[in-house]
């Protein structure tokens, strides 16, 4: 079996104006399309997302020439000229035109719903001319309900061969916690305060038929739907997620661009007041 933690390095992380923060999800992305393979149009969609070039989908993106839906909450005027810039610095990298075609596949503004996430992904497919099995990678990063959302997706029968999800490694990772679905991003003042626990994402994944076959830090964590289940080794949450603010700083200098620290890294451990504004689930 493969173990994708033997592939991670950065390869596109300065393909754009602005350094984009990977984790070495790179290499990771390479190799699992390497072992199961892909649709012979490539296509991804991210969430949370405001660069044209995909931010955890920019291996495959940019490898690929992939098709990408993208879109986040709000998207600034200084993101969208961000984006055609970083757009041509990849053609000027590649010497090749042939990605003049992001020109027409940008980011957009949708504020992302668990009751409205279903009707628009059954727009996307009927868009892209694509079943919900046939999406390469969905991205999921949104700091808040993200797991309600992947929630409403499974449950409609939207089976990527790769679901990526950020989850909250400073809650519990013994227990199945969400942030409740509110329209405010910040029920805490502590950052920390965020998203998903591993248990909760782990135990929703699983029972919709997906594998975790790697734990990108104090990140992501990437599921492969059960057709490629035994082709990778599954990764041990309590070796791969970063449990003290040294574990996190040694992560970010292995894996991280030079300096980068998470936004989170000097906020104090969360109380049980802050535990107390999340959901069991």
């Amino acid at each position: 079996m493969v173990n994708l933690n033997d592939y991670r390095k950065n390869t596109y992380f300065n393909y754009g104006i602005k350094e984009c923060p990977h984790y070495s999800e790179d290499g990771v992305i390479e190799k699992f399309f390497e072992v199961v393979g892909q649709d012979q149009k490539p296509f991804v969609v991210e969430f949370g997302e405001t660069r044209s070039l995909g931010t955890t989908t920019r291996a495959f993106r940019i490898g690929n020439v992939s098709r990408a839906v993208y879109f986040a909450g709000s998207i600034d005027l200084y993101s969208k000229i961000l984006n055609i810039l970083d757009i041509f610095k990849t053609i000027i990298l590649t010497k090749n035109i042939k990605y003049l075609k992001f020109l027409t596949n940008m980011p957009f503004v949708f504020f992302v719903k668990p009751d409205n996430i279903v009707n628009l992904f059954k727009k996307i497919l009927i868009k892209e001319k694509i079943s919900s099995e046939n999406i390469d990678i969905l991205s999921v990063d949104i700091d808040s309900y993200d797991y309600y959302c992947v929630k409403e997706l499974l449950e409609n029968n939207f089976t990527p061969r790769l679901l990526i999800v950020e989850y909250n490694p400073n809650l519990p990772l013994d227990q199945a916690l969400s942030y409740p679905i509110v329209e405010s991003w910040s029920l805490s003042k502590n950052r920390k305060a965020y998203g998903a626990s591993y248990l909760a994402i782990n135990n929703l994944m699983e029972k919709f038929g997906y594998k975790l076959v790697h734990i990108s830090g104090f990140c992501n964590l990437f599921y492969s739907r059960n057709d490629y289940a035994n082709l990778f080794s599954k990764p041990d949450i309590n070796k791969e997620c970063p449990l003290s603010k040294q574990d996190a700083i040694k992560f970010a200098d292995l894996y991280c661009q030079k300096g980068f620290r998470p936004s989170w890294l000097e906020e104090p451990n969360l109380s049980h007041n802050d535990l107390k504004l999340f959901n069991k689930v």
